[in-house]
């Protein structure tokens, strides 16, 4: 199943020295809103695991995502390419999960080995996207999905981190939702959403109001853009 992967880094921004800070942003009470959000959106997409389903988690950081991907029933092996995140991820350790170091324009398995390959918050940091898109789909199984994750260009929490020169979202380069799709169509079918953390009900008429409005401008000013692409017939 694996194979040695051969080529240089790809990397918009060293996340080494972010690794050992990297989990506390979610223990705030915005990042357990965004992240409760994200999760919802992606739920939406990515059914709970069918028996013995393998997912590739490319990117992976510190695991956050790949944790909640076993809790949904997948034996996950995630990769990412700072040896130090991975490090700081094999601190969490989480049953049917594996962590390693690998490249993403250069991943170490043969064809078609995973039901599903996700991404989050890594296309906007890889130096090649395309290679990196290719390397995901090459990997996936013919019935199986790819599934992103990125921070949404045309959000304003994200255009004040960047005007505003914060790391690593300076180094980035963000996606609108049309920029994104147009990267993923040529794969196959889209269907794609953007998470706000306002998304829970509301009881009242106005607050339903105000999320019907807020729901219209999905595809513009959520935060986080989730896709998911199934390969076309």
């Amino acid at each position: 199943m694996i194979r040695r992967a051969h080529s240089a880094a790809h990397s918009l921004f060293d996340f080494g020295a972010l690794a050992g800070d990297y989990e506390r942003w979610y223990e705030t009470a915005v990042g357990r809103a965004h992240d409760r959000a994200q999760k919802s959106d992606v739920r939406k997409f990515l059914r709970p695991a069918r028996r013995e389903a393998l997912l590739l988690d490319v990117g992976c950081g510190t695991g956050h995502w790949s944790r909640f991907f076993v809790s949904l029933g997948y034996t996950v092996v995630g990769l990412d390419v700072s040896a130090e995140m991975i490090e700081v991820a094999r601190t969490h350790p989480a049953p049917q999960c594996v962590f390693g170091v690998a490249d993403a324009c250069d991943l170490p398995f043969g064809d078609s080995c995973f039901d599903v390959v996700g991404a989050m918050a890594t296309l906007e940091f890889a130096s090649d996207v395309s290679l990196v898109l290719e390397e995901m789909f090459r990997c996936v199984r013919d019935a199986g999905a790819v599934l992103v994750g990125t921070l949404n260009r045309l959000a304003p929490i994200n255009q004040r981190r960047v005007a505003g020169g914060r790391e690593p979202y300076a180094s980035g380069r963000l996606f609108t939702a049309g920029k994104l799709r147009h990267q993923l169509e040529r794969f196959g079918r889209v269907r794609m959403r953007a998470s706000l953390p306002e998304d829970n009900e509301p009881n009242d008429h106005l607050g339903r109001r105000l999320g019907r409005w807020l729901a219209s401008r999905r595809s513009t000013s959520g935060p986080f853009l989730v896709a998911e692409v199934t390969r076309n017939d």
